[in-house]
């Protein structure tokens, strides 16, 4: 067989001398290939290396000075694993390296010698000891697994393969060992099988195992599979096999059938034997490589044998999968490296041709796409479909090779079977089966997705189109579009799959939609979750649970425990930063534990309370002291309540917990109750003195002895704070417990005012005599005069007891303390003497603030600011007049005072009175002080506000730092639209300054400015507006930036359509068509505008551009406009061939063209419509119906034809028709015809139809003929008996009209002696000698001789009868002459039959001597195929029918 012709094509690769390899190290124990990534040669000299080839750069080997026993790449990646012995023991030492990072990934020193060792998996490595076989895992740290132990078969073998299979519960180990000693050359192959579930092992004979998967049908899950070969020698015979078994079957699904072949070993192979076998999983075909080169390939379903050939002339020694092409990879002795593959092109070709099996060409075809079964899949494929197994059908058409089913025929053909009731429909079993087998075509995507939204389950095409199971498409698009409510689970789960980024940002998109998230937070949470996207999960609840809600406590538990078992560090951060609080504490104080978290796991309430309690009651005292000192994690409150019933001897630890979290009331009450007064001491003087107030009040309440308080007031002195003890004890009316505390402070120089408020207030009920003393020793020239606290304590006292005195010590008295004097007098409603003491002491800030809030006179505010001209009573002035609505004051206030501290409260109240002038003279102040954006915007809205737009110019051209954009759009939205311009022409916002000029009615610029922006949103409101204010030459301008948008196409369409500009819209369309990126829609709308509005230019739009019309949509507007021919034709180019005939049918005068209309109704699916049609053309066109019905011809049911033309009584109409497919031998057919004939009396036709077609009732056409009046007629009919048998009938009405030929003819037919014979007597009775003689000569095989010679010599006639008797005499003697020959003749076969078995015999021995190319195998004896020539037919020795016999005149012919 030619090379090219060959189902597998061998391909040298490289040969491993070319890269520098000694064919000495090209052995089996220094060459591995492991898969087909690598191959790894170990070399001993000049100097021990390791050689490795990257088999995608095969020239570039990798050469590293390495001393090992054995090197194996990984199938993968570029991880090396090698094998030396220990010097001086029988261990072996294994390393694996990471070549590419130049480290040692595993180590084991193994304590008895590894024999074989291969990669199982990318992760694994088998290891062969002589007693055992371990599994060691390059993850981890983990030593080799023992699996099983060897069996005994294996002992003394060397071990040539080691293999699993993928789900690494079937174990295979495959040695050889020399043969039996009478065949020693042949050697015998040992294999263990193992099963890891059960445990046990099976010694078998095989010398090559491979492992494969083999999904049956109905079964879900694919069938393990083992195939081995054997060659055994026993009894003195050699026995080849392949075997194919099942493994673990499973339970209750259908099993795979053991399967067994032939491997057959030419003579000169004799002692060859399998040393490899690959399985491609590609093709699922067998691969069995033999020693010495021959290459065995079966199919794996079947193990029905395919191809052998030698494919090396040198040993092979090792083979490997080359997964990607589905072939294998073989090295021999030479170092070459073979590439099998299968040649598609011609393997199912061969399989079906020259092997004739053509049920394995089918399924290879379907199996690896394949070409070459074409004809035979689409000829079963019409079989089943005609038996009506459309289950059957539709898997083939699924599984059809290169898809040659896939097409709309055949979906039509799905959709015309009708659909019985409670039966799937077949269209929805084809459907199924395409999707079980992967992704449909756009076609099929869109007439399923029909079926599911016409049934309204969208949900399952959100599943299809997650699974990627339809091919998306615009007409797809369009379909499911309408009315469509995303289904957010099922989109946050499709995204999850290929973006989990996306996903979050998706989830946390969702938590902020307006009315909620519309999916539960814990559900989200457990979708990445279950993905194992613990860092995803946790960013979203991060996100969503920063409020710190109680609600949310659940979800608080779950990231913090999901992360401590996962991420613990990332739980310590969320901890560390304290952002939640209702999570299950003892929950995750455990998981913090065991995270070692030990710190975080303390900071439980409860635990820390637990170990205060559990301290205190055994007595460490110390221990509860520093844990109530140093934790922040307790409970207080419990923590308290527990010390108190404890009553612990030392106090310490109650006195830090209630110093700490403000128990202080409950801590002096529980002390000075348990009589521990030093304790109160020593709080108060050590531990916190500014609690001393608390401490006095409860101890005031608790009616402690006053001489206990004042010790321990004084006891503190100038560290307790005055203000709250004197609060404390007014709130008791024990003021005057503090009488010699105060007077200490004073003659101490206190300036404390609360220390001089109290002893005012104390003295209060002596008001009179104090003044009185006071003013002699302060006002008369005495050496106190100016005593600053003698000086305060008399104006204090005037002030509580008589104010009307203040005034005066006010204006006489200079050193007191005025601010605090003042702030007393406020307190007292001494406003206009506040005012005065805070302007003697220039406090004018103070003053101003009496007269704004006390006096509540803004006039007077104004006149003290213009009187003292400061800017800070400028600003409270300015504040005070805000407050009160006095806007414009206070922008002026403001700008005299050069505040700019309060300008958001500013422009918020000049915003509201629409003080826009003086905000402009404010801001342009403020804009001095400070930089903020919010002055500068809203300087420019104040002078858009007042029209000052050339300022605004100005103002932007300068250096600013408005926010433009803000300023712009604020604008806009306060119709300010020519200030909005200038502002969004400076920033090119050319959006925004299109829509605004818009709203100017300056079109042209805004088109100018949309051309610039060059937004689908731009353009259409720009567009929108042009035609409403009817600038429709600006408004195409912008609609063809708009309709290149497939989205916005349909809006644009719409808007125009509703205001009525029709002609405007289809000039933008047509417009539009010679856009560069011009599309489907554009097309398609302008054709639905012309259907609505211009259905004179329909039909030619639709025939220039209707590759490029979305059809469908397009029919619905031709339907709805009711253009018939228009809608007829898209229906045609929508191949809706059914549609597109109903519809002619339905409006024949607009839409019927013969033509047309034949070329239609030839391709529709519903049988119906043939029929239909027919009724059509015989009430609307009956002169053209037989030109309709030769189109139909092969499609009709002709019975039915005829039955409807009978019905109507114009059968004769559609004669021709008749004619034309009578060649069918159809029954109605034939009857119909023979009946026009009889009718027409053609009896030249009637005979032809009658000779040609038999299927009609002929006995009764006979009937109804043999009366006929024309001769010729009767004669049919005679004729019309003879064919039916019926002799005597067809005899007798040829005697009756003196047709004595065909009497003689029929006679002659019947092969009855009796009728030939009563034919002879009627003649002699008619005296019709030349008859006599003539049916002698016809019907000569039936007239016995002495019959014919007695009626002769009787009716003395012998000279009629001479010619007979020659004829009859010469044939005998040739019969005898025969006999003798025939005899001689076997005689001679005898001979012939045992010279060729011998021959046979020979041929067979020569050719098990030779190696043939290609399968088959010779054939055997008996299945030749061919026919012999056919035997010579006997001569009748009858004269020549041409010529009358001698005697008898010519008889006429019929």
């Amino acid at each position: 067989m030619a090379a090219a012709n060959a189902p597998i094509t061998m391909k040298e690769v490289l040969t491993l001398p070319s890269l520098g390899i000694n064919p000495q190290f090209i052995t089996f124990t220094n060459v591995t290939m492991e898969s087909d990534k690598y191959i790894c040669v170990r070399e001993t000299a000049p100097q021990n290396s390791v050689v490795i080839i990257d088999m995608s750069m095969p020239m570039q080997p990798l050469r590293r000075p390495i001393t090992a026993d054995s090197a194996l790449m990984n199938p993968n990646s570029r991880i090396l694993a090698l094998k030396a012995q220990l010097p001086g023991t029988t261990q072996d030492h294994l390393q694996i390296f990471n070549i590419e990072m130049k480290a040692k990934m595993k180590s084991h020193q193994m304590p008895e010698q590894v024999v074989f060792w291969k990669w199982i998996s990318p992760k694994m490595l088998g290891l062969v000891t002589q007693a055992s076989v371990y599994h060691w895992s390059i993850e981890g740290d983990s030593e080799p697994v023992k699996m099983f132990d060897r069996t005994a078969n294996l002992a003394n073998n060397q071990i040539i393969n080691y293999k699993c299979d993928p789900s690494e519960k079937w174990l295979v180990l495959i040695g050889i060992a020399p043969g039996a000693p009478e065949r020693s050359q042949l050697v015998k192959g040992s294999m263990q099988l193992f099963s890891v579930d059960q445990q046990r092992s099976q010694a078998l004979e095989a010398h090559a195992a491979s492992f494969a998967q083999f999904k049956l049908p109905g079964n879900e899950n694919p069938s393990i599979l083992i195939s081995f070969a054997t060659k055994t020698f026993n009894a003195g015979q050699v026995t080849s096999k392949l075997h194919v078994i099942e493994l673990g079957a499973q339970p209750g699904k259908a099993s795979f059938s053991k399967k067994q072949a032939d491997l057959f070993f030419p003579p000169d192979f004799a002692d060859d034997f399998p040393v490899a076998m690959q399985i491609s999983h590609k093709y699922s075909l067998i691969y069995v490589i033999t020693k010495l080169g021959l290459l065995f390939v079966y199919d794996l379903e079947t193990a029905a044998a395919v191809y052998r050939n030698r494919i090396s002339p040198d040993p092979i020694f090792l083979t490997t999968e080359a997964s990607s092409v589905g072939g294998f990879y073989a090295i021999n002795r030479r170092g070459q490296v073979l590439l099998a593959t299968l040649n598609e092109a011609t393997i199912v070709p061969f399989v079906s041709g020259q092997l004739n099996n053509l049920e394995l060409a089918v399924n290879l075809s379907k199996r690896g796409n394949l070409p070459g079964a074409e004809n035979l899949v689409i000829q079963r494929f019409q079989e089943l479909f005609a038996q009506t197994k459309y289950k059957e059908a539709a898997e083939l058409a699924a599984e059809s090779p290169q898809g040659i089913l896939r097409t709309p025929d055949t979906v039509a053909k799905f959709q015309s079977v009708p659909v019985q009731a409670g039966q799937t429909p077949p269209l929805l079993q084809y459907f199924g089966t395409l999707l079980t087998r992967g992704k449909l075509n756009a076609f099929e995507s869109l007439e399923l997705s029909r079926l599911v939204v016409n049934q309204n389950k969208k949900n399952l095409l959100e599943n299809w189109l997650a699974e990627d199971k339809l091919e998306c498409s615009e007409e797809l698009g369009d379909l499911v579009k309408v009315g469509y409510t995303p289904d957010y689970l099922f989109l946050l789960q499709t995204i999850l799959r290929t973006d989990p980024q996306g996903a979050v940002n998706f989830a946390l998109m969702m938590s902020q939609m307006e009315g909620g998230c519309p999916l539960d937070y814990n559900t989200i949470t457990d979708l990445f979750l279950q993905r194992n996207l613990i860092r995803e999960a946790t960013a979203f609840l991060l996100d969503v649970l920063k409020p710190n809600l109680p609600e949310h406590g659940y979800l608080q538990t779950k990231v913090l425990e999901i992360n401590l078992v996962t991420f613990p560090n990332v739980a310590d951060a969320i901890l560390a930063n304290g952002m939640f609080s209702h999570y299950d504490r003892p929950r995750i104080a455990q998981l913090c534990e065991k995270a070692g978290l030990f710190v975080r796991a303390l900071q439980d309430p409860d635990i820390h309370f637990k170990y205060i309690e559990a301290a205190a009651k055994t007595g460490q005292i110390k221990e509860v002291e520093r844990v109530t000192r140093e934790s922040n994690f307790y409970d207080a409150e419990k923590t308290k309540n527990f010390l108190m019933e404890a009553k612990l001897p030392d106090a310490r630890p109650l006195i830090n917990v209630c110093d700490r979290f403000g128990f202080v009331p409950d801590l002096t009450h529980y002390l000075y109750t348990n009589n521990m007064l030093r304790y109160i001491e020593g709080y108060v003087q050590k531990v916190n003195p500014g609690n001393a107030p608390l401490v006095v009040g409860q101890l005031l309440d608790d009616e402690c002895p006053e001489d206990f308080i004042k010790g321990l007031i004084l006891s503190v002195r100038s560290l307790l704070p005055v203000e709250p003890l004197v609060d404390e004890c007014e709130k008791r009316n024990r003021l005057r417990l503090l009488t010699q505390f105060l007077e200490h402070l004073v003659s101490e120089g206190s300036q404390d005012v609360h220390v001089h408020n109290a002893l005012a207030f104390m003295t209060a009920d002596l008001p009179h005599e104090l003044i009185e003393l006071l003013e002699k020793i302060v006002l008369q020239n005495s050496a106190f005069s100016g005593n600053f606290n003698l000086q305060n304590l008399l104006i204090l006292t005037a002030i509580k007891a008589d104010p009307p005195r203040v005034m005066d010590y006010i204006n006489r008295l200079d050193n007191f303390d005025g601010p605090a004097v003042g702030e007393v007098a406020v307190e007292a409603g001494l406003y206009e003497e506040a005012f005065a003491i805070f302007k003697k002491f220039n406090l004018n800030v103070q003053a101003v603030n009496v007269l704004l809030d006390n006096v509540r006179s803004i006039d007077r505010a104004v006149e003290f600011a213009f009187r003292v001209e400061e800017d800070a009573v400028w600003s409270q002035v300015a504040k005070a007049q805000l407050r009160e609505g006095l806007v414009s004051d206070a922008i002026e206030s403001y700008i005299r005072a050069e505040d700019a501290t309060d300008f958001l409260d500013v422009i918020r109240a000049a915003g509201n009175t629409d003080c826009y002038h003086d905000l402009v003279r404010y801001l342009l102040m403020v804009r001095q002080k400070v930089k903020e954006p919010k002055v500068d915007s809203e300087l420019i809205y104040a002078y858009a506000k007042i029209d000052r737009l050339g300022e605004i110019e100005e103002f932007i051209l300068t250096p600013n730092v408005a926010n433009l954009q803000n300023v712009g759009d604020r604008l806009y939205d306060e119709a300010l639209y020519e200030a909005a311009k200038i502002i969004y022409a400076f920033i090119s916002n050319w959006a925004k300054l299109a829509v605004t000029l818009v709203k100017l009615k300056q079109f042209q610029g805004a088109v100018d400015a949309a051309r610039k922006a060059n937004s689908a949103k731009t353009w259409k409101e720009v567009c929108f507006a042009c035609v409403d204010a009817e600038e429709f030459r600006l408004a195409q301008i912008c609609g063809l930036n708009i309709i290149i948008q497939v989205d916005d196409l349909e809006e644009v369409s719409e808007y125009y359509q509703n205001r009525g500009c029709f002609n405007e819209l289809i000039s933008l369309m047509e417009s539009g068509l010679g856009l560069e990126r011009a599309h489907m829609g554009i097309f398609t709308e302008l054709g639905v505008l012309y259907a609505r509005y211009r259905p004179e230019k329909l039909m030619e739009h639709i025939k220039l551009f209707s590759t490029r019309l979305n059809i469908p949509k397009l029919i619905r507007a031709c339907d709805e406009q009711q253009h018939w021919e228009e809608l007829t034709y898209l229906y045609i180019q929508y191949d809706e061939f059914d549609n597109a005939a109903t519809t002619v049918m339905n409006h024949s005068p607009e839409a019927w063209d013969h033509m047309q209309f034949k070329d239609v109704v030839a391709k529709v699916a519903n049988v119906e419509l043939y029929y239909k049609a027919v009724h059509f053309y015989l009430q609307e066109h009956p002169d053209l119906l037989n030109d309709l019905l030769h189109v139909l011809a092969l499609r009709v049911d002709h019975t039915r034809v005829v039955d409807i033309m009978r019905k109507a009584g114009h059968l004769l109409l559609v004669k021709p028709y008749m004619v034309a497919v009578q060649s069918n031998n159809v029954s109605a057919v034939n009857e119909a015809l023979n009946g026009i004939y009889v009718e027409e009396e053609d009896y030249e036709r009637l005979r032809e139809s009658i000779d040609l077609h038999d299927s009609f009732d002929q006995i009764g056409l006979a009937q109804k003929i043999e009366k006929h009046e024309l001769l010729e007629m009767r004669r049919v009919a005679a004729y019309i008996y003879k064919k039916a048998g019926r002799w005597k009938q067809s005899i007798a009405l040829s005697k009756k009209d003196n047709l004595y030929k065909d009497a003689m003819e029929t006679a002659s037919q019947s092969g009855d002696h009796d009728l030939a014979e009563e034919l002879l007597v009627y003649f002699i009775e008619q005296g019709k000698k030349e008859c006599f003689a003539s049916c002698l000569f016809v019907c000569y095989d039936l007239i016995r001789a002495d019959v014919a010679l007695e009626l002769a010599w009787m009716n003395n006639m012998l000279d009629f009868a001479f010619p007979y008797l020659l004829q009859f005499i010469r044939e005998y003697t040739g019969k005898v002459d025969e006999l003798i020959k025939d005899k001689i003749e076997a005689q001679k076969e005898v001979k012939a039959k045992e010279s060729e078995e011998k021959e046979v015999m020979a041929q067979q021995n020569m050719y098990a001597q030779l190696l043939p190319l290609a399968l088959p195998a010779p054939p055997m004896p008996g299945m030749g195929g061919g026919y012999g020539p056919p035997p010579p037919m006997g001569g009748m020795g009858m004269p020549p029918m041409g010529m009358p016999p001698f005697g008898m005149p010519p008889m006429g012919s019929y």
